[in-house]
């Protein structure tokens, strides 16, 4: 099969060693089916602007949309290429002859490769907002079994006050993930002009009409820029940055699971921790160990295109062949660890009994008897140090604020009412009540 990506217009060849060792093929064929359709809606520019037949433009598309199909049943190996883009034509020339020549007519590979990562960003959205949508779900569920169920709040990661299950699973991941979902149409919106038209950098001057491929690809609008079209990558970057902070609002939530775990509040089955080779008595929580490792990967992820792209001056540069590999490996790590943690919340049960234990031993309900005197008209600071003291003298007895009894609230001259307010479990409903 011939090639036109090994000689340039003005004769050079390019080295065999340097072809194999540029080419972005291994990576960018995953682009092969936007490409391919942003392929498709240029040939419909070029024959509305008259520089195709609509018989040579029927031509071409139809040859165009059987590609990907026949590469994913391994009829068509594409050719070994820059990029997919020429591998498509180097296969579209030895498929339908000189005709395929035209196909690139007012186009750079710059509006199409920026084209194509718009077009990919797209359906990469619809996978993390498939996922996230999913994890939803699994929280539904998972509240449903034990949103009501007390359980320690942490400070200093030391026990601090009874919360509700609802209200530590909707802080660790529903309404982080909620402010995720905002920031990925931000995404949304930075995609939304197609750069189709924008040639390599300064638009060309023939007969076609930039909408007419921009309304077939779906895009709002055409490049209102071209220097700023091919150019610019902001979509990426934004869309690193959101699975970036996936990935830490997931790992905060895997932290907090892995203590729970140790302290004995949560049990997790064998589905997704792994036992140890040598402990026998070991489960270990690795699927949130990994989770949260992950979450390292995603900043590098982000900063290795801030660094791609910093110093780049105005147009396209070829260092951004680059933000590919990345923002697919970014993508897919965070749709992989969106589902792990669906799944690691079906295996994620609390335990109620050490739930309670665990708030009545760390005196959590020492702040609901502070505001209890409060209530009953003690000043704040006052009420504090009282219970403070009687948290010290519980203590020094080697007893906790739950075993109070009326003669040690006559010792200390507190009232007996606070007896009524010793139960951790009603203090956790009591506290959610007002909160969703």
């Amino acid at each position: 099969m011939s090639s036109i990506a090994r000689t340039d217009a003005t004769g050079g060849t390019l080295d065999p060693e340097f072809l194999a060792w540029q080419t972005s093929l291994p990576i960018d064929r995953r682009l092969l089916e936007v490409d391919v359709a942003g392929s498709v809606a240029h040939v419909e520019g070029l024959v509305a602007g008259g520089l195709l037949t609509r018989e040579e433009g029927d031509e071409l598309q139809a040859a165009l949309q059987g590609l990907p199909g026949k590469v994913a049943r391994g009829e068509v190996e594409l050719p070994v290429e820059e990029d997919v883009h020429m591998a498509v034509e180097v296969w579209l020339r030895a498929t339908v002859g000189e005709l395929a020549d035209k196909l690139h007519t007012g186009r750079s590979r710059n509006d199409q490769v920026a084209t194509d990562l718009k077009l990919w960003t797209r359906a990469a959205l619809a996978r993390v907002l498939a996922a996230l949508g999913q994890l939803d779900a699994g929280l539904d569920a998972w509240i449903a079994r034990w949103g009501e169920t007390p359980m320690p709040a942490y400070t200093h990661r030391q026990v601090a006050i009874p919360v509700l299950a609802r209200l530590w699973v909707g802080a660790a991941l529903r309404e982080p993930l909620a402010r995720d979902r905002r920031l990925l149409a931000v995404v949304e919106d930075e995609i939304a002009d197609s750069p189709l038209g924008a040639g390599a950098i300064g638009g060309n001057t023939l007969p076609i009409d930039p909408q007419v491929p921009a309304r077939a690809l779906g895009f709002a609008r055409p490049p209102s820029n071209p220097l700023d079209a091919v150019g610019s990558r902001d979509h990426t970057l934004t869309l690193a940055f959101a699975c970036a902070r996936i990935g830490q609002h997931l790992a905060r939530f895997c932290a907090d699971v892995i203590e729970l775990s140790s302290d004995g509040l949560v049990t997790l089955s064998g589905a997704v921790a792994c036992g140890s080779s040598m402990m026998p008595h070991k489960r270990n929580p690795d699927l949130f160990e990994l989770v949260r490792g992950q979450a390292a990967l995603r900043q590098g992820e982000l900063v290795a295109l801030m660094t791609t792209f910093q110093g780049l001056g105005t147009g396209y540069h070829r260092d951004l062949q680059q933000d590919k590999q990345v923002i697919f490996a970014s993508i897919d790590g965070t749709v992989d660890c969106l589902k792990m943690i669906t799944l690691g919340l079906e295996h994620l049960d609390l335990l109620p009994e050490p739930c309670l234990r665990a708030l009545e031993r760390g005196d959590a309900i020492a702040t609901d008897l502070t505001e209890h005197l409060v209530s009953i008209g003690t000043p704040f600071r006052v009420a504090y140090r009282q219970i403070g003291a009687l948290v010290a003298s519980q203590r020094a007895a080697g007893k906790r604020l739950v075993e109070l009894e009326a003669e040690d609230l006559r010792a200390a001259g507190l009232p007996l009412s606070l007896l009524e307010q010793l139960d951790v479990g009603a203090s956790a409903s009591k506290r959610a009540a007002r909160y969703r």
